[in-house]
C-alpha cells in the first residue's frame, strides 16, 4: 500500500487550493490536504495551527475533514469557525501557531 494521495490537476494553485466540491475537490482531499500541511509543520518543529472558513454550506464538511487530517500529524488545532481570512491570520499570530489555513 502506499501513502500517496492524487489530486485533480486543476486545483492545485500557486497559491492556493480551488475546486469544485464533490467534483475536482473532496473530503478525501480535504483529509489528504490536513495531513500534508500537518507534516510540513511537523518537519519545521511545529506544534500547533489555526483553521477558519466561509460560509460555503461545503466549507463545514471540509473543515472537519481537514483537522481530522491535521490531528493524524499530532498538531494541535484551533478551530476559530466562521471569519474573515484577517481573522484567521490574527488568530495565527495571537494563538502563537506555527500555521493557518483558510477553507
Amino acid at each position: 500500500m502506499n501513502n500517496f494521495h492524487k489530486f485533480d490537476p486543476s486545483v492545485l494553485r500557486e497559491y492556493d487550493i480551488r475546486g469544485i466540491i464533490n467534483d475536482t475537490l473532496t473530503a478525501k482531499d480535504a483529509h489528504a490536504i490536513g495531513a500534508i500541511f500537518g507534516s510540513a509543520i511537523n518537519k519545521n518543529n511545529g506544534r500547533s495551527v489555526v483553521v477558519g472558513r466561509d460560509g460555503r454550506h461545503s466549507s463545514l464538511e471540509i473543515e472537519k475533514k481537514l483537522v481530522e487530517g491535521l490531528i493524524s500529524q499530532g498538531l494541535k488545532v484551533f478551530q476559530i469557525g466562521l471569519c474573515p481570512t484577517p481573522q484567521l491570520y490574527f488568530g495565527v499570530h495571537h494563538l502563537g501557531a506555527d500555521g493557518g489555513i483558510m477553507i
